[in-house]
Formats: structure tokens, sequence, C-alpha cells
């Protein structure tokens, strides 16, 4: 029988030698054999199924017998077991090509899941993209997006035509009592057509009537889901129930749809009503409403804002004092309220591109290798008899099979990864609750896996199925290779080093901005200090004495508990990136003509605040307790204050008053210090003139308590609750953590990104890694004959070594010129992310391509010193 496919195999290629064919017979036939026989087959059924799937005579007579579906069928499914055997014997292939498809689709799934439903996803709103946010700017105060003033707000909604609604929102906090333990919720208070205006209806109830709102308190409120479920447990008597919010009842009349409420993070919806004790007309230059809009049918949003450029610069003519320099900016309501997240979310999203293409590049280098080393398969099976279809057709099925495998890796990789990312991510995360595994996102990454797989298993199969097999067979087993899928080996290569070294750069540029913001100095003590935030009930709290005599209490009651060294509060929580905020006149200190007024932090302090924060006064004294609410008002100022009203001039003994003077009833402030500047809004936000009066004198009811403790200071949560609890028992607790905790959830979006890119990057190093040694030890391998005779006529071993390293090193080194010019180019994405480092940093790309290099250095190292290492008459001898 073997003398019969011998002379079909002579008659097909009459060149090709005996030995070479008895060979591959040999091998092939016998290979397929043998895992036949290992499942039961007969030996000699084995054989004859073995030369079929090899491509034999007999194999193609009885497919033409078969029915046409049937035998495609038996076809396909014989060409996937033959992949997966093909799998099994190269187990190290096998799981580096896996291993690199499933890292692409899970982390590129998770990634671009995660930025399409936080960033990109539109909003839950009817004609969401008509939803725009209208802020207040002024560029010569550095000021892109700043509250309005009541007035500035009537004013706009009675003159706009551009916009058919507009809404103002003031976020706030209330205690709701009355059932359960007492909880702080966040509110909302809203102007009239509110709910309207986003065009989504309640889920049950109704909105708020034009009777309640911006008039005298209505004593109505909405309900968000969320709140609805906690802590009502879903029950719709709920409507028109009356609940108690800081003691005050009012009447439950709505409740919202799951997600789709403005803001996102808001409990209760109340009316902005103004009530008995506030004024209609506040201060135009009082900037404490955050407003939002929808665009009329039809007008794009240019339209728009070149109509609020327009009432900006009328309202500037008519009011100078307050509104000179101010503007308006319509931002769609959608990046308002990404906002910071969406420029290291973009990163991010090109980062795993990075990865995506980096692994595709990495597979198909693999996949190269392999394919040109079994070149001599392919003409053995050319030889026998199978058509050049039939054998693309089946090394298709092996890049199937490889695909397959990858891409349900990957899946799992992206389940988990989304998983791990909820899990961790920041809790401040806009619509956080909505990520998920992206079904399309996720289809596209495995088709492009499928495509991978198929295209580069399928190239070197194409130009081995044109090559004479006869030419093929004689030629030396070590020299079947390409030559031109040698060279697009070595681009790929290049190629892969050049996206590691973007995503090197751009990981060491966040990596270091973000050790210069964890190791800045904040201007107050972060170690050992405890922060407690609450807020008092407004009613019963509405009286200044009653503040201010709870505030005695409670520092008096904390500092006695055990291990507590000093105590002192503050009216709003330093790290906030939204202070109370406002303008004033130093006395003394004429107004710029044309300048427009600069906006001062303001915050109501106790006369232990400083010294409790190691916050070191550089002239006079802080507040005292000898400051009492019948002596002059007095304040401590920080340096900035100095720099921009005081420059060059003593700030102690000068005064100051909130907007403008009124005559004899100027209520005026008393400088009787300077404090040293601290990060007030925030470790990467520029430090903002402020002002700190005495918590004696104008008590508030935002308190932030700061405890600084001779130990752990999470052993005082538990006594200082007890206190809270002591002086009142409907006073709810917003927050209690140690002030490290609270800084590094300052930085907690930062670490988040950094971390992900700087992962992102070690997977790259390692896939390029994986790239070079590869394609080294490949040459290394098809170069043995070469190599031994080199030996063999007296080549020094250290040139071999040097000729092997110098051919990695080169690819190597194309690669981070090219991509040295794209990180170049790529910083400046990043650019608004660092902080205290330049984008083109000169030791971070200096490192980046150290690391590289060594990394190549060392990929090549193994394969080049096995070169090194032949053997002549061993290398000589396998041929």
């Amino acid at each position: 029988m073997r003398g019969w496919w011998l002379r079909l195999v002579r008659l097909l290629r009459p060149r090709a030698s005996d030995r070479d064919i008895e060979e591959e017979l040999r091998f092939h036939v016998e290979m397929e054999a043998e895992a036949l026989r290992r499942r039961g087959v007969p030996p000699a059924e084995a054989r004859r199924r073995a030369r079929m799937a090899l491509g034999g005579e007999d194999r193609w007579r009885e497919k033409t017998r078969d029915a046409r579906g049937t035998a495609w069928l038996e076809d396909t499914l014989r060409d996937l077991r033959f992949a997966a055997r093909a799998m099994r014997r190269a187990p190290g292939f096998a799981a580096a090509a896996v291993g690199t498809l499933a890292l692409g689709v899970g982390a590129t799934t998770t990634i671009y899941s995660v930025v399409d439903q936080v960033v990109l996803a539109p909003l839950p709103y009817a004609e969401a993209d008509e939803l725009v946010a209208v802020w207040t700017s002024n560029p010569a105060l550095g000021v892109e997006r700043g509250m309005t003033s009541w007035p500035n707000f009537e004013d706009w909604r009675g003159a706009t035509t551009t916009l058919q609604a507009m809404a103002a929102v003031v976020p706030g906090r209330r205690t709701l009592t009355g059932r359960g333990e007492p909880v702080e919720v966040r509110t909302s208070s809203v102007s009239a057509g509110f709910f309207e205006m986003f065009g989504v209806p309640l889920e049950l109830g109704r909105p708020f009537g034009d009777g309640e709102v911006e008039g005298a308190f209505a004593g109505t409120a909405v309900l968000s889901h969320g709140l609805f479920v906690r802590r009502f447990g879903s029950d719709p008597s709920v409507l028109g129930r009356t609940i108690l919010l800081d003691g005050n009842p009012v009447e439950v009349v709505g409740v919202t749809r799951p997600g789709a409420a403005y803001p996102s993070d808001t409990d209760v919806w109340l009316p902005l009503a103004f009530g008995t004790g506030r004024q209609w007309r506040d201060p135009r230059g009082r900037l404490w409403l955050p407003v939002v809009g929808r665009l009329a049918d039809g007008v794009g949003r240019d339209v728009a804002q070149r109509e609020f450029d327009e009432l900006s610069a009328r309202l500037a003519s008519e009011f100078p004092d307050t509104n000179q320099g101010s503007g308006v900016l319509l931002e769609p309501l959608q990046r308002t309220l990404v906002g910071d997240v969406r420029t290291p979310f973009l990163v991010l999203l090109g980062a795993v591109t990075l990865v995506l293409l980096i692994a595709v590049v990495n597979v198909g280098n693999l996949l190269l290798a392999r394919g040109t080393a079994r070149a001599r398969e392919v003409a053995a099976r050319r030889a026998l008899g199978a058509e050049r279809g039939r054998v693309i057709r089946q090394v298709l099925a092996e890049g199937a099979v490889l695909s397959a495998a990858g891409g349900a890796l990957g899946a799992s990789l992206a389940a988990v990864g989304v998983t791990a990312f909820a899990a961790t991510a920041p809790a401040d995360l806009p619509r956080l609750d909505t990520v998920g595994v992206d079904g399309v996102v996720l289809s596209m990454s495995l088709l492009l896996a499928l495509a991978t797989s198929v295209a580069f298993s399928a190239l070197p199969a194409v130009q081995a199925a044109r090559v004479d097999p006869a030419t093929t067979l004689r030629a030396s087993a070590r020299s079947t290779a390409s030559t031109g899928l040698r060279g697009l080996g070595g681009v790929l290569v290049g190629g892969q080093f050049a996206l590691a070294f973007v995503l090197l750069v751009g990981a060491g540029l966040l990596a270091r901005s973000f050790v210069n913001l964890r190791m800045a100095d904040p201007g107050f003590d972060v170690e050992d200090i405890l922060a407690v935030e609450v807020a008092l009930p407004r009613d019963r709290y509405a009286a200044a004495d009653a503040r201010r005599a709870f505030h005695e209490a409670l520092l008096r009651d904390v500092t006695a508990l055990p291990g507590v060294e000093s105590a002192g509060t503050v009216s709003d929580f330093f790290l906030s990136d939204l202070p109370n905020t406002g303008s004033l006149t130093v006395e003394g200190v004429p107004a710029r003509p044309g300048a427009p007024d600069v906006h001062v932090v303001t915050d109501a302090v106790s006369p232990s605040f400083f010294s409790t924060l190691g916050m070191r006064l550089v002239a006079g004294r802080a507040p005292q307790a000898t400051d009492g609410p019948d002596d002059p008002p007095v304040a401590v100022v920080n340096e900035a204050f100095v720099r921009a009203f005081l420059e060059g001039q003593d700030p102690v003994g000068r005064r100051y008053t909130w907007g403008r003077p009124t005559g004899e009833s100027t209520y005026w402030f008393t400088i009787i210090g300077v404090v040293r500047d601290a990060r007030r809004s925030g470790l990467d936000a520029p430090v903002l003139p402020a002002v700190f009066e005495s918590s004696l004198q104008r008590p508030r009811q935002d308190i932030e308590l700061f405890l600084r403790t001779k130990g752990d200071p999470s052993a005082s949560v538990m006594p200082v609750r007890a206190v809270l609890a002591g002086l009142d028992a409907d006073l709810a607790v917003a927050r209690i953590q140690t002030l490290e905790e609270v800084v590094s959830g300052a930085l907690a979006q930062r670490r988040l990104v950094a971390g992900i890119l700087g992962g992102f990057s070690l997977a790259a190093l390692a896939l390029a890694a994986i790239g070079i040694f590869g394609v080294t030890a490949y040459v290394v391998g098809r170069r043995t004959r070469e190599i031994g005779i080199r030996l063999a006529l007296g080549a020094p071993r250290t040139t071999v070594l040097g000729q092997v390293l110098r051919v990695g090193m080169l690819q190597a080194g194309a690669g981070l010129v090219a991509g040295g010019a794209a990180a170049l180019a790529a910083t400046r994405i990043v650019r608004s992310q660092l902080v205290g480092i330049d984008p083109v940093d000169p030791a971070t790309f200096l490192g980046a391509a150290t690391v590289l290099l060594v990394v190549a250095g060392l990929a090549c190292a193994i394969p080049a010193r096995r070169a090194a290492r032949v053997e002549p008459v061993v290398a000589l001898s396998q041929e």
C-alpha cells in the first residue's frame, strides 16, 4: 500500500526524494493514526482515516458520495477536532496565544464598558442632548464654571428666548428622623418647573405645584427611588405621609423613577422656598445657585451661547460692581455630570486600545512563527494530494479554535474586571451603579480576536500552499521560513515596543504626578486626626445662641474623652471643591476700575482649630474664647488673601466687609492674624484667598469637627458618636473617618487611573518581551545549521551571541524611535492631569526607554545564549 502512495506522490511531484516523502508520510500519518488508536479505533481503520484526513485520494472520492451538507459538517467538525489536538501538542504556544487574546479582550471590554456607561452613555432624560448647565464664568479670576445669584437667574429666565425652560438646583443636607435611626440625607431645593423640564414622569405621585415653589416654605417633598426603597421599604402608602426633615414636618407628594433623577445623589427634593427668614432679593454678588436649562426646539447651543453673551454684557453694564467681567458658559449637562472624570477615563480608553493592539500584534507574531515553522507540514499535505483550499481551511479552523478559547477566557476576565472596578472605584464616580459588561463592546472585541487569529494563521499557510511542495520538502528543515514573513515579524515586534513605550511614558508621568500630590504639603497635619461631619437642623438651631451653645458643649465633651489631645471645628470641610465664597471690600484698598471682584473663601473656626490641625500662624493671633459675640468681629486670613489685597502691607489690624460698605451700618471684621496657606479646595486645586471668622461670634449650622488623638484616631469613633447622641439624639453624623482616609479618598480617582495605566504598561511590557523573545528564538531555530557552519569554520561564540542580540535590539530600538514620537504627541492628552511635572519630562522618557531596552536585552539573551552554545557537529547532523 505504501508503494501506491509513493507512486502517487512521484507522479504529482516527480522531483521529491523517496527519503523526504517517507519521512513526511511516516510522521504525519502515524501522528494522526496514533491519535485515533488512543480513542479505540482499530489500527487498520485508524491508518485509513489518517490518510483521508491528510488529503488522500480515497478521502475525496468518499466525500463526493456524501451529501454536501453532511460532508461539510463532518469536515468542519473533523477540522476543529484536529485543531484542538494541534493546540494540545503545542501547549506553550497555545497558552501564550490564548492568554494574550484573553488579556486583550478582557481589558478592552472592561474599560470600554466602564467608559461608555460612565462617560459616553446618554443621560436618562427625554431629549437629553437639549439639557445644558448654565455657569457663570469669569476668565480674569480663573473661574470657568461658577454659580450665579438669584437676581441674575431671574434676569436670565425673563429675557432668554433660546432656552424654553430654566431651573435652579440648590444642594443641601437635612436630617431625616421619625422612622428608625436619624440619618443625614442629601437634598436639592429646586425652582418652578424643575421636574417638567427633565421630561421624566415620577414613578409615584406628582411634582411640586406652582404655589409650592419660590414662595413661603411649602412643606412638601419628593423622594428618590433609592430612599423610597431603603427607608420606606417601597411602600406606596408613603405618599401623603408626613416625614421630619431637621425636625420640620413635610408631606411626601412624589417618588422619582429609578436612575432618572437629577442630581443623581439626591435623596429628597424640596421646593426652593424662601420662607420668612430670607429676602427675595438676595445680593447680586452672592453666587450660590447652580442652574440648568433646556434648549428651545430647533435651537443649537451655539445660538443660545451668543444670546447669553449679549445678556451678560448688558448685565455687566447695568451692574458693574458685581457683574463686571462675568460671562455665561452653556455646557452640555452630560459633560457637567461627568466633570473631571472625562479626561482621565478617555486616557484609559486610549491606553487599553494600545494594549489591545499590542495583544493583536503579539498573537500575530506567534501565529506567523508557528505558521512558517509548519511549512514542511503544509508541503507534505499538498504532496499527498490535498487541495490548497482544504489545507487553508484546516489552518483557519486552528485560528478559530484559538480565538474561541481566548475570547471565552477574555469574556470571563471582563466580567471579573467590571465587578472589581465597581467595587474599587471612588464612591463619587458618576453613574457607577450602571456599570456592567457591554455586549456590543464584547462582541466587537471577540470579532477582532477572531479576525486576528484567522488572518495571521492563514497568511503563512497561503504562502506555503503556493510554493512547490517538492521544493519545500527537499529544502533544509531550518531554512523554510519566508523572508517576507520574517520581515513582517520584525516590524510587528518594533510596533509592540513603540506602543509599549507610549504606555510606559504615560504611566510614568501619571505615577510621578500622583506621588507629587501625595508628598505635597497640604498646609495642615494629616496623621492622628479624626474628622467628623455633622449638620445642625436649621429650625431647631436657627438662633445663633443655640448654635453657639452646641459648639461649646461639643468641644468641651470631646476634649474630655480619653486619648484626645485637642479638638477644633470649621464650618465647611477643608477638601471641599465648592467652598463657600463671596466678594468683599478691604478698608483702605480702592477697587480697581473695571476689575472684577475677587471671590474669597469663608469659614468659621473655633479658637483651637489652627492648633489642632497644625496650621502655623505667620502673623498675629488666632481667635480666642474672649472674642465673644458682643465684641468686634475678628478674622484670620491666609497668605493668598494678603497677596490678593494687601501685598507689601501689614494686614493685622486692617478691616474688611462682605460686599460693599453701606455707611454707618457696615459690619466690619478686624484681621487679627495671618495663617499659612492650606489646600482648602483640594490637593490639586490652587490656593484661594480665605478668611477664617470666629465660630463663637458667627456660629453656623455645618460643622466639621477635628480631633487630634494620642493614638489611633479610629479608637475615638464610638466615644464621639456617644457624645453627639448625648448632645442631640436626633442629630445624624454625615461622615466620621480619619483625616488620612479623607485625603486618600480625595486622591482615589487619580490613584485608580494611575494604577490601571500602570497595570496596562506592565502588561504591554510583558507582551513586548514575549514578542521579541519568540521572534528571536524562532530566528535562532531557523538558523541553527548556519550557526553550526559558522562555528565549525572558527567563528567565535561571542560573535554569534552579538549577532543574535543585535537583531533583536535593532527591532526594539526602531520601536523606541517610533514610540518616542508618538509619546511626545500623546503627552498633550494627559497634560491636564499632571501636577508638578513637565509633560515632556526627560527623566520619565529616559526611564521608560531604559526599561524597554533592558527587557528587550533580557528577552533576546536567552535565545542568543542558546545560539552561542550550539555544537557544530550536532547542528550539521540534524540536517
